[in-house]
């Protein structure tokens, strides 16, 4: 039987004293539409026998979802009561040669703040945050470029250098106008699998964010950051927590 990832340990300890017959409480995972079916980054499927939610948005994509799994169904193939789903904001990577004009949208480096960044099911997804005017409609853009220059470097495990980049459009807090500003956050998943051909890598992460004091974003003030981790290809991570959160409506 394939892996379910579980992520409460409220639901695991739920195992213990349930008086129904399901398998698994509050299983929060990420996955895509398939037809009749929810596959999930492991490799699981998801049969909806019980619904929660209005469903009529959704049709095919990649979605967050949180169900309590009912019963096995088949190898990998599992029924579920949907508790909440929302869809996922899905992104190709831009080659950093295809970006030749200064005025190309892309190229603008306004701050967005990483919460949390995995990898899962060929993609490398991130929960993501930045500032946005209370009322607004401007829709901020959210890119990933990755360094397709080619590398000098000889070395066993290659390494794949990207740059996340956010375009809010002018929608910039300044000392000013920071009270007309709130922080607006949501999922955002990059397909990958196809550029990263290898079972193993290293990936670079560069981004520009906002500075963090005593635990809040600090959006008048910034900084370069960067991550670096190991890719595998039949690996999966996932935080330890991922809250529901409606689409990054704002971002396209």
């Amino acid at each position: 039987m394939k892996k379910i990832f579980i992520l409460s340990l409220v639901a695991l300890a739920a195992l213990s004293c349930k008086e129904d017959d399901t398998l698994y409480y509050n299983n929060i995972t990420m996955g895509n539409i398939d037809r009749e079916y929810i596959v999930s980054d492991q490799g699981n499927s998801f049969e909806i026998l019980e619904n929660k939610v209005d469903l009529s948005a959704f049709e095919y994509g990649r979605v967050i979802l949180a169900c309590d799994v009912l019963k096995e169904t088949g190898d990998g193939k599992y029924g579920i009561r949907l508790l909440d789903i929302a869809s996922v904001l899905t992104k190709a990577p831009a080659n950093a040669s295809a970006i030749t004009s200064e005025d190309d949208k892309r190229n603008v480096d306004n701050p967005v703040n990483i919460r949390e960044i995995w990898y899962s099911g060929g993609y490398i997804n991130m929960f993501i945050e930045f500032a946005v005017k209370y009322g607004s409609d401007t829709k901020h853009l959210i890119n990933l470029i990755y360094d397709d220059s080619p590398s000098a470097a000889d070395d066993k495990i290659k390494t794949y250098i990207f740059t996340l980049r956010h375009n809010a459009f002018g929608e910039t807090p300044t000392e000013e106008t920071g009270s007309e500003y709130k922080s607006s956050g949501g999922y955002v998943s990059f397909p990958v699998s196809d550029l990263i051909r290898e079972d193993e890598a290293n990936v670079t992460l560069n981004w520009h964010a906002n500075k963090v004091m005593d635990g809040f974003y600090i959006f008048t003030e910034s900084e370069q950051k960067t991550k670096t981790f190991d890719w595998k290809r039949t690996d999966f991570e996932h935080p330890a927590l991922l809250p529901i959160r409606p689409t990054l409506k704002v971002c396209r």
